[in-house]
């Protein structure tokens, strides 16, 4: 999305100055400062909270260690960006709109359909706009799809198939040993990490999901799969070390399983140093010297370096692994998130929807297939790259798209588009949002369904959800 030189620039105050708060969004005011300027920040860590605000230029008596201080003072100016948590939205949302804030708030909404329903009412009463961060809408993959989808090359909608396919070492990063392993302090899995594919399949369908059911457990991470006599922590001589794919430096320290997934759905340039950091560090490093481009590869500080260490040094990730949450056996954690959850849907116009969800994929990526009366789509997402393929039934055409984002673009490209979207919304009259908290509390109620579904082991109306929850 091409920015709007002509549109005025918007203060901001940033709530969370975390990993999707100070990597996702902040960069965008730094490159953009004609459109974004954040004037106040509030954040716990001091580490995070200093260098956000020395980044961009708060003052020491805009820098709060909560939000509570921050929403008190009169509005410092257009909007606010909630990047906190998943069970400390609401109450910073609900206060930054009551404050006057146009909000963007990082999904999922809240961790129960309630403050979910509580947020939509309070931006309504407010008069101030509720967007959320469903970043997959803003890419041109997902565009591409619904564009297809629009056109009736595959003829009737039949039977889609979507798969979120979380790699086996970003499940243990996020979902084992970090702040989404266990539901009762974060959310359930299918919220958190699915929330997003829910949203995009309402949004490319353009229809609604009429009943659910729901099936999924924790199939692996548990102590009575742990090799005999690992330690509690991957630094404490642990005696499979050598073998075992979640050993915390292999993950976060050599980073080959990043590379790997990078360099597997990468365009060819960029693949090739992929390839090159995974298996020759120690001469891309060399060459490095010569060519500075290739200091991205030697000195990638990103996600997930940066959850572990602030600055994600070799000697800080070590240190940090010692005794740190990262740093802890995966069997030996207090993680209970489902590690594999199928949900299969019946849409409106008998179109059957599945949508299988696991952490156990080689390589990190979404995949789609959607069958038709005339034609079949299929579709992946991935970390260095998109592809969509389009086979129709009679003439055999393929019609092939290369939907990949720029180099360095989060979410394929998502993450900018949003921002760009919110501030011109915030700047006008937010008739052209993509995703506005009312277009998102569909996404998140299917969410809450299928888990209910699972845990009660029934089929959900989704009719009757609507109006109960």
């Amino acid at each position: 999305m091409t920015p709007n030189l002509m549109t005025e620039c918007v203060h901001a105050i940033l709530i969370g100055a975390g990993q999707r708060g100070e990597e996702a969004f902040a960069p965008y005011a730094v490159q953009n400062p004609h459109r974004l300027r954040f004037v106040a920040v509030a954040e716990p860590d001091p580490t995070r909270r200093a260098a956000f605000a020395d980044q961009h230029q708060i003052p020491p008596e805009n820098r709060f260690e909560s939000w509570e201080p921050l929403l008190a003072k009169p509005a410092m100016g257009t909007a606010a960006l909630v990047c906190t948590q998943d069970r400390a939205h609401t109450a910073p949302a609900l206060a930054a709109l009551q404050a006057g804030y146009h909000v963007l708030l990082e999904k999922p909404m809240a961790p129960t359909a309630g403050e979910c329903r509580a947020l939509v009412d309070q931006a309504a009463r407010c008069g101030r706009q509720l967007h959320v961060a469903h970043v997959l809408r803003y890419t041109k993959h997902f565009q591409r799809i619904r564009d297809v989808l629009r056109s009736g090359v595959l003829g009737e909608i039949v039977n889609v198939s979507h798969r979120e396919n979380v790699s086996w070492w970003h499940m243990a990063h996020s979902y084992v040993r970090g702040n989404w392993a266990n539901s009762a302090q974060s959310t359930p899995m299918i919220l958190a990490k699915c929330c997003h594919d829910f949203d995009i399949l309402i949004w490319m369908l353009a229809r609604q999901c009429r009943r659910l059911s729901s099936f999924g457990s924790l199939a692996h991470f548990r102590p009575d799969k742990a090799p005999p006599g690992v330690p509690d922590y991957c630094l404490d001589g642990c005696p499979v070390q050598d073998t075992c794919p979640y050993y915390a430096p292999f993950i976060y320290v050599d980073l080959l399983p990043l590379w790997r997934s990078f360099a597997a759905t990468a365009a060819s340039l960029p693949a090739l140093l992929a390839r090159a950091q995974e298996r020759a560090p120690g001469l891309v490093k060399m060459l490095s010297y010569m060519a500075p481009p290739l200091r991205q590869a030697v000195d990638y500080g990103g996600w997930p370096r940066s959850v572990v260490a602030q600055p994600a040094t070799p000697e800080n990730l070590l240190e940090a692994l010692k005794k740190g949450p990262c740093g802890r056996c995966v069997y030996r954690c207090d993680n209970d998130a489902v590690d594999n959850q199928v949900v299969a849907m019946q849409f409106d116009g008998d179109l059957s929807v599945t949508l299988t969800m696991q952490g156990h994929s080689h390589i990190e990526g979404r995949t789609t297939r959607i069958e038709g009366s005339r034609g079949s789509l299929k579709a992946h997402f991935g970390v260095g790259g998109a592809w969509i393929e389009v086979n129709e039934h009679r003439s055999d055409c393929r019609m092939a798209y290369d939907t990949s984002a720029a180099l360095g673009e989060g979410h394929g490209g998502g993450d900018q588009a949003l921002l760009a979207s919110f501030l011109d919304s915030v700047s006008g009259d937010g008739k052209g949002a993509l995703s506005l908290a009312e277009q998102a509390l569909e996404s998140h109620l299917l969410a809450f369904a299928a888990e209910t579904a699972r845990l009660e082991g029934r089929v959900v109306d989704m009719e009757e959800f609507r109006l109960t929850y």
